[in-house]
């Protein structure tokens, strides 16, 4: 006999929804760099799409999530996304306020040369 689910079934991130980066949260994680990309949709929707560069460099960090969101498809913008360091990594309350424009210059250029890789691949 089929047991009956007693929760309500989520909403399924659509395949045919076209996601943009918002922002992206860097945390420490010993000598690796956790990434944190946050996506939303036209429809009011939000996805975090998450990896851990194999590198203590923040720029090369960024770079690698790129690559990485990048790569999953769906994902078709990434410029004005916010990077910035997550409240544990932060030295003082006003720390967290402070975007790194450097890293945001890393993310934006390594998402779209794989995304530009991406289309030439398709072609």
């Amino acid at each position: 006999m089929a047991r009956k689910l007693r929760r309500p079934a989520h909403d399924p991130i659509r395949a045919t929804s076209m996601w943009r980066v918002d922002q992206v949260f860097l945390s420490r994680k010993g000598q690796r760099v956790e990434v944190i990309a946050s996506l939303v949709n036209d429809q009011g929707g939000l996805r975090n799409l998450v990896t851990v560069a194999p590198t203590d460099d923040p720029a090369e960090a960024v770079r690698h999530a790129a690559r990485f969101v990048a790569g999953k498809g769906n994902v078709y913008e990434a410029r004005n996304a916010r990077v910035r360091w997550t409240r544990a990594q932060s030295a003082t309350a006003q720390d967290e306020l402070v975007r790194d424009f450097d890293l945001e210059d890393e993310f934006l250029d390594a998402f779209l040369d794989t995304l530009g890789a991406i289309r030439d691949q398709m072609r």
